[in-house]
């Protein structure tokens, strides 16, 4: 019989007449040998179902295992992607928010060197809110919050998150700095981090994996990139003319209703919102996105001519009779 005392292991037989009597040490030690082969065996075993890197300080590292669950108080779900496979145990200390101090804690492990990850937390909007890094660079895990990241998700049933997500560019805190670009596939914990079955996530791939990289959108865009950057040379020039005919018509009416002029917008209307709407000059590029059925969602960046800041925003993209037309644009 093994029994724990103060995180220590002791063992005990039962003679014939039922007393206890010690058995050698080294015995014992087997035991817990066989205990840590086993755990080390059993994350082994986990598929990989992440890919990508997390880089800290200009290192980066390759990641290769993603955990997942719904977390109702955060109002989204957590998404948890590491460089090397979690047991079990450790992935139940991280959902409670607490260790026993029998193991090692992740948290502990990080601080080691011993693992390397970022933690996300995906909305129910499907955008990214939070990022965590873990790092031995940092005292302890790090969350950067905002709107910094991009996240291109994948069509899924429920009870699945996925997608590539990446940072805008490398964020710094105290003088470190961190990045990361992922791509992830796995089952959604609702009662806390699970470990996705291999048969399950193979058949998830073979279903999904043809359409979605159709979905993803190269740098500059392509035919929906084009269509983009010609209108935003026509809004820096202010041509209503033709940003009467690269505009949806329900982004006309709402740039109608935001001049206070009646439908249906005209040229000089058109012309008169550009000029309003102007920014400081600077290069505009499309460096990601991704098609849905009604839309083409963009990813963009600016660097500003004067200093070279950069500003990220998206762009959808709707075709009307035939044609990429803008249908709205956010800049943070």
């Amino acid at each position: 019989m093994i029994m724990l005392h103060s995180g220590k292991i002791f063992e005990y037989q039962m003679s014939e007449r039922g007393s206890p009597m010690s058995v050698p040490r080294a015995q014992c030690l087997v035991v817990a040998l066989i205990s840590l082969l086993t755990a080390g065996k059993l994350a082994a075993d986990q598929p990989v179902n992440a890919s990508g890197t997390v880089t800290v300080n200009g290192k980066a590292t390759a990641l290769h295992h993603a955990y997942a669950r719904h977390d109702a108080s955060l109002g989204g779900t957590l998404v948890l992607i590491t460089d090397r496979a979690l047991e079990a145990p450790m992935l139940a200390e991280e959902t409670a928010g607490f260790s026993s101090g029998a193991t090692p804690s992740l948290t502990d492990l990080t601080k080691k060197g011993e693992v390397n990850g970022v933690e996300l937390l995906i909305n129910d909007s499907n955008h990214v809110e939070m990022a965590e890094v873990y790092s031995s660079a940092f005292d302890m895990p790090t969350p950067f919050s905002g709107k910094h990241f991009w996240y291109e998700p994948y069509r899924l049933d429920s009870g699945w998150t996925g997608g590539r997500s990446r940072t805008h560019e490398p964020e710094t805190f105290f003088k470190r700095t961190f990045a990361y670009d992922v791509t992830f596939l796995t089952t959604i914990g609702s009662k806390g981090f699970e470990i996705v079955n291999a048969a399950q996530l193979a058949a998830q791939h073979k279903a999904i994996d043809a359409h979605e990289a159709l979905r993803l959108i190269p740098v500059g865009g392509g035919d929906e990139g084009k269509a983009y950057l010609a209108y935003r040379r026509d809004l820096d020039a202010h041509n209503g003319a033709a940003l009467l005919k690269q505009m949806t018509a329900a982004m006309k009416s709402r740039v109608a209703n935001e001049m206070h002029t009646p439908e249906p917008l005209d040229e000089s209307t058109a012309g008169s919102w550009a000029f309003m709407a102007a920014v400081r000059p600077g290069k505009v590029e499309v460096v990601g996105g991704v098609h849905d059925p009604d839309s083409t969602r963009l990813e963009l960046m600016k660097t500003e001519a004067a200093d070279g800041t950069k500003s990220f925003g998206t762009a959808r993209m709707t075709r009307e009779k035939g044609d990429w037309k803008v249908d709205d644009e956010t800049w943070r």
